[in-house]
């Protein structure tokens, strides 16, 4: 699921860029998911449990200003990989918006066309740098962070990603998936490819999930994943 943010106190402008997005997720045949604030304060409270993949922001908030929450974002709660797209009626902030590095800026009104751009822009952008995960199911895309997944698990031709919150389905087989991973997914059994960074402890032939599943090293992997997970930067 992407995750789209948008925050301006003019709610037409924010009626008007969801239809966009949404406009442009049903083109594109993606599962997408909107939040809408008002407030940079509304805004700032939410991230503690919300967090949009790519965020349409207005500058001139009337109590918190969209640069404030921009340093925020970036200084405060160190989310780096949250696109930020900057809305304005405006074009003079380019110096203060520089060091919060904005993926664009836009002009009010905005433009289907430009919102077009940014979000494939932005999904390219994430593709590449592999911070999220694409899968298609029922000939709808969809997306995942990375960070988010505990693992991947085979059953047949179908492989099943689980993540903390839930569990999505799509068909395909390990071997073709683990050469697309980030370096911090490793293999342990024929029908399992693991999150490191969501692994709690290991043994000699198992290891223990964050959601609490544990799961089997089988003997053929057991050599090749205690190299992996000796060498895998901790904390990075």
């Amino acid at each position: 699921m992407y995750r789209i943010g948008i925050c301006d106190d003019e709610k037409n402008t924010c009626t008007a860029i969801e239809k966009m997005v949404c406009e442009y997720a049903k083109r594109n045949t993606f599962t997408l998911e909107t939040f809408i604030w008002h407030t940079g304060e509304a805004l700032c409270e939410a991230l503690a449990k919300t967090v949009p993949d790519l965020l349409f922001l207005d500058i001139e908030l009337i109590t918190t200003s969209g640069i404030a929450v921009g340093r925020y974002i970036r200084n405060e709660l160190e989310y780096h990989e949250m696109g930020i797209v900057y809305i304005s009626a405006k074009s003079s902030y380019a110096m203060e918006l520089f060091k919060i590095r904005p993926l664009d800026f836009l002009i009010k009104p905005v433009k289907y066309e430009d919102v077009a751009q940014i979000i494939a822009s932005a999904r390219m952008l994430a593709r590449r740098n592999k911070l999220i995960f694409e899968y298609r199911t029922k000939g709808n895309y969809g997306t995942i962070p990375y960070k988010d997944i505990v693992c991947f698990m085979s059953d047949n031709k179908k492989i099943n990603v689980m993540t903390s919150a839930s569990t999505i389905v799509f068909n395909g087989r390990l071997r073709d998936l683990l050469p697309q991973l980030p370096d911090n997914f490793i293999q342990i059994h024929q029908s399992y490819i693991i999150n490191l960074d969501h692994m709690l402890s290991c043994t000699y032939d198992s290891v223990k999930m964050s959601d609490g599943t544990q799961l089997g090293i089988s003997q053929p992997y057991r050599k090749e994943v205690r190299r992996q997970i000796a060498e895998f930067n901790w904390g990075e």
